[in-house]
């Protein structure tokens, strides 16, 4: 159908008539993306290094909000041979997940689109004897260097970094670990390490730096260029979380999330080398902003991981400012759904003015949750729009959600829980915003599970497309 494949002009217009009252003729309606010319047709890549485990179900999630389908090839990656890649194609205007092999720990998946742009992301649910569940977004584009904030390896926490390179030559990296006290640490066994082309391999933090509250890496690559997440196991149910690497420190992050027990912790990476970083935490909720306690002016010192404890309740959003001249941070934050099931967010450094929003549920029963979050002063207008999976019952009309200046609000249930399994695509024709996924699924009434994920940004090159 037509209006299936033009999503984004769609939910422009709903915005434009919400906000304007202005009339739109539907016969005449945007114009269709210009046909590629040869040799230039748009491509890309995202890297998935989810990880995995004996009895372990991963899903690849590839969404697609453009006009035409995308063409896509999936590569297993792990510490062998790369199996044969898969070609799948994903529908305008929908969602597929993909089953994706995860029985080694250092599972991970190459993801190669063509044609056009797709989202992509994972949801774990672990297996065997662990339990819970991880959703992330893919990273779109491999680094030099990446800073993995979340870790920490006191009794009864496990931490692993998942470190993958899908590229035909070889990588050459060196892994350096941050703590709360102490200076840096990096091993002889960690330096200089060589990472085959199109392999993935684990590195187990309890095994170099045990019986610490918080520890974070740096993953420096000296040759090549590689993509990394962390697995964390917590307590005797041995639940996991998962993040991903960010490629730099920044001076704003925001880290949205919902649907947890109400304590969350923000896990700061400071790795600047010299001096301390400075550090100023709001909570934007759905009233609006408020200074954490106690994170007014934080002094943290350089090349240290520190946990602070946060407090929020329902729909809200971390705003984590570094002081003008101090260093940058890398930060990720936890929290705990109520089954004891963790979950961890990376930050967004830059806000959007289109997302698409990849579900974190693994299964049935679910009570999937979209929260968006606005830390500018004018209020901005978002238009949720459900991209379904095959066969997917009718998706729900799209919707707009009204976000006032420095909060953070939830989408509407019924939206959101109409399908569950589907991303959707939230697009602005105003302002700029962030967006995530946090969400409870499995268990007898659905809350076994826990997860979250930050959004995908729409590209600003297809947003203009769209538009046009």
């Amino acid at each position: 159908m037509r209006g299936r494949g033009q999503l984004l002009a769609t939910a422009l217009a709903v915005l434009a008539v919400a906000a304007g009252g202005v009339y739109l003729e539907r016969e005449v309606g945007p114009r269709p993306l210009a046909a590629a010319a040869p040799g230039r047709a748009p491509s890309g890549a995202w890297l998935c290094p989810h990880g995995g485990g004996p009895g372990w179900s991963v899903g690849v999630v590839l969404a697609n909000p453009g006009e035409d389908p995308v063409r896509v090839r999936l590569t297993s990656l792990s510490g062998r041979r790369p199996g044969e890649p898969r070609l799948l194609e994903v529908p305008a205007g929908g969602t597929l997940r993909a089953d994706v092999p995860a029985g080694a720990r250092e599972a991970a998946t190459y993801v190669e689109y063509f044609g056009g742009w797709v989202a992509a992301g994972w949801v774990a649910r672990a297996g065997g004897k662990e339990h819970g569940v991880a959703a992330e977004a893919c990273l779109g584009a491999p680094a030099r260097r990446l800073i993995l904030p979340d870790g920490e390896t006191e009794r009864g926490e496990e931490t692993s970094l998942v470190v993958m390179n899908p590229f035909a030559v070889d990588a050459v990296l060196t892994i350096t670990l941050l703590t709360e006290e102490g200076p840096p640490v990096t091993t002889k066994e960690w330096s200089d390490v060589v990472l085959p082309a199109r392999r993935a391999a684990v590195f187990r933090v309890n095994e170099v730096k045990l019986g610490e509250r918080t520890v974070s890496a740096l993953v420096d690559v000296g040759v090549g260029r590689v993509a990394a997440a962390s697995l964390v196991f917590s307590g005797e149910e041995r639940q996991v979380r998962s993040a991903v690497g960010v490629p730099a420190a920044a001076r704003r992050l925001l880290l949205p999330g919902a649907g947890g027990s109400g304590q969350s912790e923000l896990v700061v990476a400071a790795v600047g080398e010299e001096r301390d970083a400075r550090l100023g935490v709001s909570v934007l909720g759905p009233e609006g902003p408020a200074i954490a306690e106690g994170l007014e002016d934080e002094a943290q010192a350089p090349s240290s991981a520190r946990t602070y404890p946060v407090l929020a309740q329902g729909a809200a959003t971390f705003d984590v400012h570094a002081e003008a001249g101090a260093p940058g941070v890398a930060a990720v934050r936890r929290s705990t759904g109520p089954s004891g099931d963790q979950a961890a967010v990376p930050g967004a450094a830059v806000p959007a003015r289109a997302w698409v929003v990849l579900p974190a549920v693994a299964g049935r029963p679910a009570h999937p949750r979209l929260v968006l979050a606005n830390p500018g002063s004018a209020p901005v207008a978002v238009t949720l729009v459900a991209l379904p999976g095959a066969g997917a019952v009718a998706p729900p009309a799209p919707t707009v959600v009204q976000v006032p200046g420095g909060s953070t609000v939830a989408a509407p249930a019924a939206f959101v829980e109409a399908l569950p399994g589907a991303a959707v695509l939230a697009v602005a024709p105003e302002g700029t915003f962030v967006a995530a996924s946090a969400s409870n699924s499995l268990g007898r009434e659905g809350f076994a599970g826990y997860a979250a994920a930050l959004g995908v940004p729409v590209p600003e090159r297809w947003v203009r497309e769209w538009r046009r």
